[in-house]
């Protein structure tokens, strides 16, 4: 008996400590908004949007920059992007922290990062939801 309590407590112990098992590589590319939703209520979908987001990550430090799909596949780009730390939050989130052009700093947590879908929460408990951007087929 005395084992048992052992392994469960092992097992309960390890458990409770896992660490995120994120692939942050997977950020790397271009997302356009799909929608944003707070406190369960959907506040607004992007049916199409103008602006895509790109993220480029290494080493756990990268940049997010807006950019405009043009027909030819290109994009315009501003000079303006944002550069970010990621890290592990204290609730085992994995946790975007940003610094803009003032140096003001704001924190996004990722719900969910896959190949196909990025869901981010802000302190205001926003939730936005991306999708990887396909370029525009006009065949």
């Amino acid at each position: 008996m005395k084992k048992i309590i052992i392994l469960f407590y092992l097992c309960f112990t390890f458990s409770c400590n896992e660490k995120s098992s994120l692939d942050i590589s997977l950020l790397n590319g271009y997302w356009e908004i799909q929608s944003v939703k707070q406190n369960n209520k959907l506040l607004k979908t992007y049916p199409f949007s103008g602006t895509i987001d790109f993220f480029e990550v290494s080493n756990n430090k990268g940049l997010r920059k807006k950019v405009n799909p043009k027909f030819d596949g290109k994009f315009i780009t501003s000079m303006h992007q944002i550069n970010f730390n990621v890290y592990e939050g204290d609730d085992n989130k994995t946790q975007i922290e940003y610094y803009d052009f003032n140096n003001n700093k704001f924190v996004e947590t990722i719900i969910k990062l896959d190949s196909v879908n990025l869901y981010l929460t802000n302190k205001d408990n926003y939730i936005y939801h991306y999708k990887v951007y396909e370029k525009l087929n006009l065949d």
